[in-house]
This record gives structure tokens, C-alpha cells and sequence, in this order.
């Protein structure tokens, strides 16, 4: 995969008890989600994240969500 990093606007559906990513704007472009195969969660400092492995068909992607400062951010791409 290969690293981006990289700060994103992301449309996501906020239920009760999960998160789910729909779309997010790359390089001018908007991905639709088609599919989040993956999330886990991790700490950076005192900030919670949550991790998103997700794919719009042709492009494996992992997004991640700072709950801290709520900011979302395109972590690595992999092209199939």
C-alpha cells in the first residue's frame, strides 16, 4: 500500500453504535465507498482513532477518523 496521508472531507453515516464512511473527496475527485471490508481502533497521544479499511471496487483504501478533532485522513491506497 502506499502511503498518503493526506486530510480528506468525508460523507459518513453516525449511527448509535457505528460509523459508516459513504464517500470522500481525493485529489478533486469523490470515491464512493462501496464496501468497508475492515475498522479497528488505535490511540495517537490522547486521541482516539478509528481506522477504516475501505474499497470503491477497483481501489483498496484505509481512511481514519481523529475522534479527538474529528478530522478525517486518507492513510494508504492500493490499486488492484
Amino acid at each position: 500500500m502506499e502511503s498518503i496521508n493526506e486530510s480528506i472531507d468525508v460523507g459518513a453515516v453516525f449511527g448509535k453504535t457505528k460509523i459508516r464512511p459513504k464517500w470522500f473527496v481525493w485529489n478533486g475527485r469523490k470515491v464512493t465507498v462501496k464496501e468497508t471490508t475492515h475498522t479497528w481502533k488505535a490511540r495517537q497521544g490522547e486521541a482516539p482513532i478509528i481506522y477504516f479499511a475501505v474499497t470503491d471496487g477497483a481501489t483498496a483504501f484505509e481512511i481514519s477518523l481523529n475522534q479527538k478533532t474529528m478530522q478525517w485522513c486518507l492513510e494508504k491506497a492500493l490499486v488492484f
